[in-house]
Protein backbone atom coordinates (compact mmCIF):
# COMPACT_ATOMS: atom_id res chain seq x y z
CA UNK A 1 0.00 0.00 0.00
CA UNK A 2 1.00 3.61 -0.59
CA UNK A 3 -0.11 6.55 1.51
CA UNK A 4 -0.79 9.76 -0.43
CA UNK A 5 -1.45 13.31 0.76
CA UNK A 6 -4.10 15.14 -1.23
CA UNK A 7 -3.25 18.71 -2.22
CA UNK A 8 -6.85 19.71 -1.42
CA UNK A 9 -5.82 21.14 1.95
CA UNK A 10 -3.62 23.72 0.17
CA UNK A 11 -5.96 24.74 -2.66
CA UNK A 12 -5.26 28.29 -3.91
CA UNK A 13 -1.63 28.23 -2.73
CA UNK A 14 1.36 28.18 -5.07
CA UNK A 15 1.65 24.69 -6.59
CA UNK A 16 5.34 24.19 -5.90
CA UNK A 17 5.16 25.65 -2.41
CA UNK A 18 2.26 23.29 -1.71
CA UNK A 19 4.28 20.28 -2.82
CA UNK A 20 7.23 21.42 -0.71
CA UNK A 21 5.01 21.89 2.36
CA UNK A 22 3.50 18.42 1.95
CA UNK A 23 6.96 16.88 1.59
CA UNK A 24 8.10 18.73 4.72
CA UNK A 25 5.23 17.04 6.57
CA UNK A 26 6.11 13.55 5.43
CA UNK A 27 4.58 13.16 1.96
CA UNK A 28 6.09 10.45 -0.22
CA UNK A 29 3.15 10.38 -2.65
CA UNK A 30 0.90 13.33 -3.53
CA UNK A 31 -2.49 13.50 -5.24
CA UNK A 32 -2.57 16.84 -7.07
CA UNK A 33 -5.95 18.61 -6.95
CA UNK A 34 -6.34 20.53 -10.20
CA UNK A 35 -8.59 23.19 -8.64
CA UNK A 36 -7.91 26.69 -7.37
CA UNK A 37 -6.42 29.78 -8.91
CA UNK A 38 -2.86 28.49 -9.20
CA UNK A 39 -3.99 25.65 -11.48
CA UNK A 40 -5.87 28.04 -13.76
CA UNK A 41 -4.47 27.65 -17.27
CA UNK A 42 -2.09 24.82 -16.33
CA UNK A 43 -3.00 23.02 -19.55
CA UNK A 44 -1.14 25.69 -21.52
CA UNK A 45 2.23 24.73 -20.01
CA UNK A 46 1.88 21.08 -19.03
CA UNK A 47 5.35 20.02 -20.14
CA UNK A 48 7.15 22.68 -18.13
CA UNK A 49 4.95 22.07 -15.09
CA UNK A 50 5.35 18.29 -15.22
CA UNK A 51 9.13 18.54 -15.62
CA UNK A 52 9.46 20.73 -12.54
CA UNK A 53 7.08 18.60 -10.45
CA UNK A 54 8.99 15.44 -11.35
CA UNK A 55 12.07 17.03 -9.83
CA UNK A 56 10.65 16.53 -6.33
CA UNK A 57 11.27 13.25 -4.46
CA UNK A 58 7.64 12.11 -4.59
CA UNK A 59 5.33 10.26 -6.95
CA UNK A 60 1.97 11.62 -8.03
CA UNK A 61 -1.66 10.93 -8.71
CA UNK A 62 -4.07 13.45 -10.23
CA UNK A 63 -7.56 14.52 -9.18
CA UNK A 64 -9.44 16.13 -12.06
CA UNK A 65 -10.99 19.55 -11.28
CA UNK A 66 -14.21 19.43 -9.27
CA UNK A 67 -15.65 22.88 -8.66
CA UNK A 68 -17.95 24.14 -11.45
CA UNK A 69 -17.65 20.84 -13.36
CA UNK A 70 -20.32 18.17 -13.80
CA UNK A 71 -20.33 15.33 -16.35
CA UNK A 72 -24.11 14.95 -15.97
CA UNK A 73 -25.13 18.62 -15.96
CA UNK A 74 -28.40 19.41 -17.69
CA UNK A 75 -26.46 21.84 -19.89
CA UNK A 76 -24.50 20.29 -22.74
CA UNK A 77 -22.09 23.23 -22.57
CA UNK A 78 -21.04 22.24 -19.05
CA UNK A 79 -20.84 18.54 -19.94
CA UNK A 80 -18.50 19.19 -22.87
CA UNK A 81 -16.23 21.52 -20.91
CA UNK A 82 -16.08 18.98 -18.09
CA UNK A 83 -15.11 16.19 -20.46
CA UNK A 84 -12.37 18.38 -21.97
CA UNK A 85 -11.05 19.19 -18.48
CA UNK A 86 -10.97 15.47 -17.67
CA UNK A 87 -9.13 14.71 -20.92
CA UNK A 88 -6.53 17.34 -20.02
CA UNK A 89 -6.19 15.69 -16.60
CA UNK A 90 -5.42 12.38 -18.30
CA UNK A 91 -2.78 13.95 -20.56
CA UNK A 92 -1.17 15.71 -17.59
CA UNK A 93 -1.20 12.51 -15.52
CA UNK A 94 0.58 10.70 -18.34
CA UNK A 95 3.29 13.39 -18.46
CA UNK A 96 3.76 13.00 -14.69
CA UNK A 97 3.80 9.17 -14.82
CA UNK A 98 0.96 9.43 -12.31
CA UNK A 99 -0.62 6.44 -10.63
CA UNK A 100 -4.18 7.40 -11.54
CA UNK A 101 -6.70 10.12 -12.36
CA UNK A 102 -9.76 10.57 -10.14
CA UNK A 103 -13.00 11.34 -11.99
CA UNK A 104 -16.35 12.42 -10.59
CA UNK A 105 -19.13 10.69 -12.55
CA UNK A 106 -21.54 13.58 -12.11
CA UNK A 107 -24.17 14.61 -9.61
CA UNK A 108 -27.70 15.99 -9.38
CA UNK A 109 -27.43 19.68 -8.54
CA UNK A 110 -30.99 20.68 -9.47
CA UNK A 111 -34.09 19.35 -7.63
CA UNK A 112 -36.18 16.67 -9.36
CA UNK A 113 -33.60 15.80 -12.01
CA UNK A 114 -34.02 12.50 -13.87
CA UNK A 115 -31.33 10.31 -12.34
CA UNK A 116 -31.87 7.50 -14.84
CA UNK A 117 -31.05 9.94 -17.64
CA UNK A 118 -28.05 11.19 -15.68
CA UNK A 119 -26.73 7.65 -15.23
CA UNK A 120 -26.90 7.19 -19.00
CA UNK A 121 -25.00 10.45 -19.49
CA UNK A 122 -22.38 9.32 -16.99
CA UNK A 123 -21.92 5.94 -18.68
CA UNK A 124 -21.55 7.56 -22.11
CA UNK A 125 -19.04 10.13 -20.82
CA UNK A 126 -16.92 7.59 -18.92
CA UNK A 127 -16.91 5.31 -21.95
CA UNK A 128 -15.68 8.18 -24.15
CA UNK A 129 -13.00 9.08 -21.61
CA UNK A 130 -11.89 5.45 -21.48
CA UNK A 131 -11.55 5.49 -25.26
CA UNK A 132 -9.54 8.74 -25.08
CA UNK A 133 -7.34 7.14 -22.41
CA UNK A 134 -6.34 4.24 -24.67
CA UNK A 135 -3.44 6.37 -25.91
CA UNK A 136 -2.25 7.08 -22.36
CA UNK A 137 -2.94 3.96 -20.27
CA UNK A 138 -3.72 5.74 -17.00
CA UNK A 139 -5.97 4.13 -14.40
CA UNK A 140 -9.19 6.16 -14.33
CA UNK A 141 -10.83 6.01 -10.91
CA UNK A 142 -14.53 6.73 -10.56
CA UNK A 143 -15.42 8.21 -7.18
CA UNK A 144 -18.62 7.96 -5.16
CA UNK A 145 -19.80 11.55 -4.73
CA UNK A 146 -22.70 13.54 -3.34
CA UNK A 147 -25.13 13.20 -0.49
CA UNK A 148 -28.32 11.14 -0.73
CA UNK A 149 -30.02 13.78 -2.90
CA UNK A 150 -27.06 14.71 -5.10
CA UNK A 151 -25.68 11.22 -5.73
CA UNK A 152 -26.97 9.75 -8.98
CA UNK A 153 -26.29 6.19 -7.76
CA UNK A 154 -27.51 3.89 -5.07
CA UNK A 155 -24.74 1.74 -3.63
CA UNK A 156 -25.86 -1.20 -5.76
CA UNK A 157 -25.89 0.91 -8.92
CA UNK A 158 -22.40 2.20 -8.16
CA UNK A 159 -21.17 -1.37 -7.64
CA UNK A 160 -22.49 -2.42 -11.05
CA UNK A 161 -21.58 0.70 -13.03
CA UNK A 162 -18.21 -0.46 -14.37
CA UNK A 163 -19.29 -3.96 -15.40
CA UNK A 164 -19.23 -3.21 -19.14
CA UNK A 165 -16.41 -0.64 -19.12
CA UNK A 166 -12.71 -1.26 -19.87
CA UNK A 167 -10.47 -2.60 -17.09
CA UNK A 168 -8.51 0.66 -16.96
CA UNK A 169 -11.61 2.23 -15.40
CA UNK A 170 -11.62 1.37 -11.72
CA UNK A 171 -13.12 2.59 -8.45
CA UNK A 172 -11.96 4.93 -5.73
CA UNK A 173 -14.12 4.93 -2.61
CA UNK A 174 -14.36 8.14 -0.60
CA UNK A 175 -14.97 7.00 2.98
CA UNK A 176 -16.44 10.34 4.04
CA UNK A 177 -18.88 10.43 1.13
CA UNK A 178 -19.96 6.88 1.94
CA UNK A 179 -20.61 7.94 5.53
CA UNK A 180 -22.92 10.73 4.34
CA UNK A 181 -24.91 8.47 2.01
CA UNK A 182 -25.11 5.76 4.71
CA UNK A 183 -23.68 3.10 2.41
CA UNK A 184 -22.53 -0.21 3.89
CA UNK A 185 -18.83 0.40 3.40
CA UNK A 186 -17.47 -3.04 4.41
CA UNK A 187 -19.93 -4.68 2.00
CA UNK A 188 -19.02 -2.21 -0.76
CA UNK A 189 -15.29 -2.84 -0.30
CA UNK A 190 -15.79 -6.59 -0.56
CA UNK A 191 -18.14 -6.38 -3.56
CA UNK A 192 -15.91 -4.09 -5.65
CA UNK A 193 -13.07 -6.60 -5.43
CA UNK A 194 -10.12 -6.05 -7.75
CA UNK A 195 -11.76 -3.07 -9.50
CA UNK A 196 -11.26 -1.03 -6.32
CA UNK A 197 -7.85 0.64 -6.42
CA UNK A 198 -7.87 3.45 -3.86
CA UNK A 199 -9.58 5.22 -0.99
CA UNK A 200 -10.03 8.87 -0.12
CA UNK A 201 -9.57 8.88 3.64
CA UNK A 202 -11.50 11.57 5.52
CA UNK A 203 -14.06 11.88 8.31
CA UNK A 204 -17.27 13.83 8.88
CA UNK A 205 -20.39 14.08 11.04
CA UNK A 206 -22.51 11.92 8.73
CA UNK A 207 -24.29 14.96 7.32
CA UNK A 208 -21.74 17.39 5.86
CA UNK A 209 -18.88 16.78 3.42
CA UNK A 210 -16.32 18.50 5.64
CA UNK A 211 -13.25 16.29 5.09
CA UNK A 212 -12.09 16.07 8.68
CA UNK A 213 -9.05 14.15 9.87
CA UNK A 214 -9.41 10.50 10.95
CA UNK A 215 -11.31 10.15 14.28
CA UNK A 216 -12.63 13.74 14.20
CA UNK A 217 -16.10 12.63 13.04
CA UNK A 218 -18.29 9.55 13.36
CA UNK A 219 -16.95 7.28 10.60
CA UNK A 220 -16.69 3.72 12.03
CA UNK A 221 -12.99 3.39 11.28
CA UNK A 222 -12.43 0.08 13.06
CA UNK A 223 -14.84 -1.83 10.84
CA UNK A 224 -13.64 -0.06 7.69
CA UNK A 225 -9.99 -0.78 8.44
CA UNK A 226 -10.91 -4.41 9.10
CA UNK A 227 -12.71 -4.65 5.75
CA UNK A 228 -9.68 -3.19 3.95
CA UNK A 229 -7.32 -5.63 5.67
CA UNK A 230 -9.52 -8.62 4.85
CA UNK A 231 -9.26 -7.87 1.13
CA UNK A 232 -5.44 -7.86 1.35
CA UNK A 233 -4.96 -5.72 -1.76
CA UNK A 234 -2.30 -3.04 -2.47
CA UNK A 235 -4.68 -0.08 -2.26
CA UNK A 236 -3.62 3.56 -2.49
CA UNK A 237 -4.72 5.33 0.71
CA UNK A 238 -5.16 9.06 0.11
CA UNK A 239 -5.53 11.43 3.04
CA UNK A 240 -7.93 14.00 1.59
CA UNK A 241 -8.42 16.64 4.28
CA UNK A 242 -10.25 19.94 3.91
CA UNK A 243 -8.84 23.29 2.83
CA UNK A 244 -6.70 24.92 5.54
CA UNK A 245 -6.32 21.75 7.62
CA UNK A 246 -3.29 21.87 9.92
CA UNK A 247 -0.69 19.84 8.02
CA UNK A 248 0.36 18.11 11.21
CA UNK A 249 -2.93 16.22 10.95
CA UNK A 250 -1.65 14.65 7.72
CA UNK A 251 1.40 13.44 9.62
CA UNK A 252 -0.85 11.95 12.31
CA UNK A 253 -3.10 10.38 9.66
CA UNK A 254 -0.08 8.81 8.02
CA UNK A 255 1.02 7.37 11.37
CA UNK A 256 -2.46 5.91 11.93
CA UNK A 257 -2.49 4.25 8.50
CA UNK A 258 1.05 2.95 8.87
CA UNK A 259 0.17 1.40 12.22
CA UNK A 260 -3.00 -0.17 10.82
CA UNK A 261 -1.57 -1.51 7.56
CA UNK A 262 2.17 -1.20 7.08
CA UNK A 263 3.25 -2.89 10.29
CA UNK A 264 1.36 -6.00 9.22
CA UNK A 265 3.13 -6.41 5.86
Amino acid sequence: MKIYYSELCLVNEDIFQSVEKLIAHGAEHIELMLDGKDWDGYQEHMDELAEKLKGYPVSYAVHSPVWNFNLTASSGYIREVTKKAYEDSIVFAHKLSASHVVLHPGFADIPHEDKEYMKRLAKEAIRELAHFNEAYGIDLLMENVGNEKASIFTMEEYEAFLEDLPEKVKYIVDIGHGNITKWDMPKLIKTLGSRLKAFHINDNDGERDIHLAIHEGNVPWAEIFTAIKEENRPYDLILEYNVNTDLRKLEEGKRILEKEFMERT
